[in-house]
């Protein structure tokens, strides 16, 4: 058994992916739920853009039942971002209401109401967690320069001169807003020829604004990125498999059971010993060090099933669906541990076998930041859901 004692890490996980941009597809607010409370539950706080806590509706459903609305969706993130749990970034020491009145005079879309922002303060005051917009603005620019003068290298024609005008156009703004990159695509896409070729680069540009979006943050904040997969990670015939346990309970990646769980067994979750030697011991790996293999495999046996009875015990009288879903589930989850034979690189991954391509089982790797191919790059197109269950998590970026 995992001892008492355990101490939780202290590293800060960003997630990349509650916004509404194209590249990053959210099925229905369980969909999102599941994401954000799967990573809470692996990070020790987990981080949230102002932007993205503010404009993103299917994130206000969590918080609010009044965003809510009729979709379904249990609105309790409460508790995690009172106890700060889960916190959201916010830009030059700025109150949400004082980010809010900000966007509202750049007149940017999908803002909440004045009510929400005053309730997202009060849920998140205790715990405020401030960024320098200057210094995320010149990283998001510098990401976006870097990407596009990669895919400009060789081109000619339209390709060229539009890859040509969208840098022209990037360099001059400062600070460079992502809805700035995006009102100059609709500018020029209208006022061009609205050829294949101007068509394809302006899809180019728009995915390395959104890439270069959401790796501005966690660079300037030095903490981790969970992420989709947006790229198979390497495998050579160096990578060997140092441990793996394939009969665990696979109830800690369904995605369906996960976005119907009751928050309160989630906070439960995180005081679990077993939960804080396993957060601990991945953040080591993620930041390149040496994580005890054996408390690690330990830690992730015990909680799996923590979590196994805790999904019993929450939906025996409460609910029937989830409840027959949970019954019906006889997939076991394999966690393993490679590494690299060359480097001594470290790599942990998450997974369920299935043949079923329809069941909603998250699929996740944890990995160094200096592991090659991790982060995503200009040329990804928008991924679907199945990709979206495909997760990274990365240490910090370095620099």
């Amino acid at each position: 058994m995992i001892g008492q004692d355990a101490r939780l890490s202290s590293e800060k996980v960003y997630l990349s992916d509650v916004e509404i941009h194209l590249q990053s597809p959210i099925a229905n607010a369980e969909d999102l739920r599941a994401r954000v409370l799967f990573h809470a539950v692996l990070s020790d706080t987990l981080l949230i853009g102002d932007s993205q806590a503010l404009n993103t509706p299917l994130f206000r459903a969590l918080v609010s039942s009044q965003e809510a609305g009729r979709m379904g969706v249990r609105s309790d993130l409460e508790p995690l971002l009172s106890s700060g749990r889960i916190r959201v970034a916010c830009r030059d020491g700025k109150t949400l209401t004082a980010v809010r009145e900000d966007q509202q005079r750049r007149h940017v879309k999908n803002m909440p109401g004045a009510a929400y922002a005053e309730l997202l303060d009060g849920m998140t005051r205790a715990h405020a967690f401030s960024y320098r917009l200057d210094a995320v603005s010149a990283a998001f620019k510098a990401g976006v320069v870097r990407l596009l003068e990669a895919r400009r290298r060789g081109t000619d024609g339209q390709t060229r001169a539009t890859f040509d005008a969208a840098l022209d156009f990037v360099k001059e703004q400062e600070p460079l807003y992502f809805a700035a990159v995006k009102d100059w695509e609709e500018s020029f896409r209208a006022e061009s020829s609205g050829s294949a070729e101007v068509v394809l680069a302006l899809a180019i540009v728009d995915r390395a604004a959104g890439e270069s979006y959401r790796e501005a943050l966690p660079h300037v904040l030095q903490a981790g990125t969970a992420a989709p997969r947006v790229v198979d990670l390497p495998s050579t015939a160096a990578t060997r498999t140092a441990l793996k346990y394939t009969t665990l309970p696979g109830s800690l990646l369904d995605g369906f059971l996960l976005g119907r769980l009751p928050v309160e067994v989630y906070l439960e979750a995180t005081e679990q010993p077993s939960r804080s030697v396993l957060v601990r011991e991945l953040g080591l790996l993620r930041r390149g060090g040496q994580p005890d293999l054996s408390r690690l495999m330990e830690a992730m046996t015990e909680f799996s099933r923590w979590m196994q009875d805790a999904f019993v015990r929450a939906f025996r009288n409460t609910d029937e669906r989830a409840r027959a879903v949970l019954n019906g589930n006889r997939n076991l989850m394999r966690f393993g541990i490679s590494q690299d034979s060359l480097t001594g690189a470290l790599g942990a991954g998450l997974d369920v076998p299935t043949a079923d391509a329809e069941e909603e089982y998250l699929d996740l790797r944890v990995v160094d930041r200096g592991v090659s191919a991790v982060d995503g790059a200009a040329d990804i197109g928008e991924l679907d859901a199945r990709q979206m269950r495909q997760r990274v998590i990365t240490g910090a970026y370095a620099g």
